[in-house]
């Protein structure tokens, strides 16, 4: 069974080890320390970038090609060789310790499909075609992207330094839900947008005193 999962959302602290050290495998080690996985790169040799981050001790690289130990408490691997006997070989040392796997490009040998990722501040959109065709998850990724303006992280803020006035005056998660969409839907956001974000604090708050009237919760 594959997981068609986020898995790169927050990856903090988790050994992941990417086995090789071309352009893809860079892109793919690059993603991961985003994420902030403790990153091991097995390979005979690796890019300029790739020697550059082990020189800086932010990845591990291991100089030779795979062997199953290497996956020794490792949470996931993701091979991105052209050697299809090493491929193979990752996709069933990773099967027998139980560590999710991905190889690039080769979805009956992956245990989970890595989605196109589109991130702004807090907010995280995976897209993913079930492996049929990286290329089209990219491309919606991109268009999403370009449709996710900058002033949805300062609305997350906003939202984010709400939630515990929220829960203390609206004692219900229907309340809290009704709350929380009329900011999104409302004026709130549309004042996010203008860059007045001092006023839509405000603004929030105000519904926020309203809305716990409404309920009968007060202060």
């Amino acid at each position: 069974m594959r997981v068609y999962y986020p898995i790169f959302a927050d990856l903090t602290g988790r050994r992941c080890v990417v086995v090789g050290g071309g352009l893809v495998a860079q892109r793919k080690v690059t993603t991961l320390l985003g994420c902030g996985a403790a990153v091991t790169v097995v390979s005979p040799s690796v890019t300029k970038r790739l020697a550059a981050y082990a020189r800086r001790r932010r990845i591990r690289h291991q100089r030779h090609r795979f062997r199953p130990a290497d996956l020794a408490g490792a949470w996931l691997v993701l091979a991105a060789t052209d050697d299809q006997r090493t491929n193979e070989l990752v996709s069933r040392s990773a099967a027998r310790r139980r560590v999710f796997t991905n190889v690039v490009d080769q979805t009956p040998l992956c245990s989970f499909i890595a989605p196109a990722i589109a991130r702004r501040g807090p907010l995280t959109v995976a897209v993913s075609t079930g492996g049929a065709s990286p290329a089209l998850a990219k491309r919606v990724r991109d268009s999403l992207g370009r449709f996710l303006g900058g002033e949805y992280v300062p609305m997350l803020r906003l939202l984010a330094g709400l939630r515990g006035a929220a829960k203390r005056r609206l004692a219900t998660y229907r309340d809290r839900k009704r709350y929380f969409e009329e900011l999104v839907d409302g004026r709130v956001f549309a004042l996010v947008k203008a860059g007045k974000r001092q006023s839509a604090r405000r603004t929030a708050l105000a519904l926020l005193e309203r809305h716990a009237a409404m309920n009968g919760t007060g202060r």
